[in-house]
Formats: C-alpha cells, sequence, structure tokens
C-alpha cells in the first residue's frame, strides 16, 4: 500500500480537516460526544501534534490517528473537569453534563477515551504501536492521579506541592502532542526533554489561569497559586510572584524545546512565547 509521508510544504490544514472527521467516526453513535466536539474549541492539541509529525516526516495517517487520540483525551478530559467543578457551560454552551445530565457527561468523557485509542490503531507502524498505546494509558494514569489530588488539596498545601499537581493533572496530555511523534519517529531518547519542557508550560498555562481567576477560586475554596502565597503575604505581591514563576517556567520551556529534532517544537515554541506575552496583560484585579 502506497504511503504519504508529510514534509515541511505539507498543508497542515487538510490534516487538521481529516483529523476532525476521523475523531467524529469514533463516537458517532454516542450524541452527548458528537455535541461537545461540534460545540467548537482551538484543536490546538491537534494542531501541534500535526506539525510535529509534519516536521518529522511521518506518515499523513499516522499524524492523523495520533492527533486525533490526543484531541479525543483532551475533550474528555474537559467534560469530566466540567462534571467535577460543576461548571454550567463550555465553550458559550451548555456544558455535557448540564445539557444531558451528569450520567451522561461521564459516559460521554469514557466514549472519548475509549476512541482515543482506537484512534491508535490506526497507526502505519506495528512495532512502534505498543509504546504508543503504553505511554498514551501512563499519560492518562498520571492525569487521573493528578486530578485526584488536586480535588483533594486546599490552600495549605506548599507552592511546589501546588506545582506537582499542576504538572500531574494538565502536563502527561498536552505532552503527548510531542512524546507520540517523537515515539513514532524513533527519537525516544528526546522524550526526557519533551517532559521537562512541557512540564513546565503546563504549570505556567495553570499560573496564567490562576491569575485570571484568583477571586473566583477564592469563592469557590478551589486550589489556586495567588491565594496560596495571598495567605502569607499582600494580594499584589503574590501576583508578581506568580507572574514573575510563569515566565522563569516558559522560558525554560523554550529553551529546551529548542533541543528537540528538525524543528518539531516550533509551534511549541511559538505557543510558549505567547504565553510569556500574556504574563505582561494578565487581568490582576
Amino acid at each position: 500500500m502506497n504511503q504519504t509521508y508529510a514534509n515541511p510544504n505539507f498543508d497542515s490544514s487538510v490534516l487538521l480537516e481529516q483529523c476532525e472527521n476521523h475523531m467524529l467516526g469514533f463516537i458517532k453513535d454516542n450524541e452527548p460526544s458528537r455535541f461537545h466536539l461540534a460545540s467548537g474549541g482551538s484543536r490546538t492539541r491537534a494542531k501541534l501534534c500535526i506539525d510535529a509529525g509534519t516536521a518529522l516526516q511521518l506518515p499523513t495517517s499516522s499524524i492523523i490517528a495520533l492527533a486525533g487520540a490526543v484531541e479525543l483525551l483532551h475533550n474528555a478530559s474537559l467534560v469530566h473537569d466540567d462534571l467535577q467543578d460543576q461548571e454550567s457551560t463550555r465553550r458559550n454552551q451548555e456544558a455535557i453534563w448540564k445539557k444531558y445530565g451528569k450520567a451522561h457527561a461521564i459516559c460521554a468523557g469514557d466514549a472519548m477515551i475509549s476512541a482515543a485509542f482506537a484512534s491508535l490503531a490506526h497507526v502505519d507502524s506495528t512495532p512502534s504501536l505498543s509504546a504508543l498505546l503504553i505511554h498514551t494509558h501512563e499519560a492518562v494514569a498520571m492525569t487521573v492521579r493528578g486530578q485526584s489530588r488536586d480535588l483533594d488539596a486546599n490552600n495549605d498545601i506548599t507552592e511546589q506541592e501546588y506545582e506537582n499537581i499542576a504538572a500531574m493533572k494538565s502536563g502527561p496530555l498536552i505532552r503527548l502532542t510531542l512524546e507520540l511523534p517523537l515515539l513514532m519517529a524513533g527519537c525516544e531518547n528526546y522524550i526526557s526533554n519533551a517532559k521537562f519542557a512541557l512540564s513546565r508550560f503546563s504549570i505556567a498555562y495553570q499560573i496564567l489561569d490562576d491569575l485570571n481567576d484568583w477571586q473566583q477560586d477564592a469563592q469557590r475554596n478551589q486550589l489556586n497559586l495567588v491565594n496560596l502565597i495571598a495567605a502569607k503575604s499582600s494580594i499584589q505581591e503574590a501576583i508578581t510572584i506568580s507572574k514573575n514563576r510563569a515566565q522563569y517556567l516558559l522560558k525554560q520551556c523554550e529553551k529546551e524545546l529548542a533541543l528537540l529534532p528538525v524543528n518539531c517544537a516550533s509551534s511549541f515554541i511559538r505557543a510558549s512565547k505567547s504565553l510569556l506575552a500574556k504574563t505582561t496583560g494578565t487581568r490582576n484585579e
């Protein structure tokens, strides 16, 4: 069977459209899942995975399979997060649990997790399939542990414990966007670089969310770095410390991503720079 391989001049928008259809094919029988995917979303993780796979010149069908897997896992986590946090809206529409009920939201998230593993079955390299499946399972398992720790945590924990939780609950799934293409390309020796960089990216991302939501989180008694620091200093000092920490982490991230082969992390570097720019304009009152 003839294979089509990506190259740096490949039109990634074509692959993204094919990825969308690929995902929908796996969840076509679950209405809440279809509703959630149809509600929009940036598909950032799919785009990042496509860009990495294109740079590494993987088969296009495999890039679609990897991108579909990481995007399905991300959307499953959103459905479950909304239920756990009792968030009634997502993407300016009713959250799945609000529209269809809590039980159906659990089922929809589970359906997308299952679909993610089915997506991986479509990669074109049988030798790498086992590693891809195990790596994805480990990422999901770590995310669950991190989310459980977040649910149990309060604002009495240390700042290091906060970062550990943020890295565990957000880092594993975002890391898959680079780690899966690297694994399939036979670049296992770069996985540690990607893990280090994107763990820091995920912590910084969470800190920026906290900078925007510290007042709301204080009312809900939810874990937030700004409120954690403010318990022993002023709120303005806590905001400054949080911004500085996010900036430091993002700079570390960019430095490490630059070490990855054939500029496969260039889109992630741009995303990191975009987050870094936001640290100067984050709402703080």
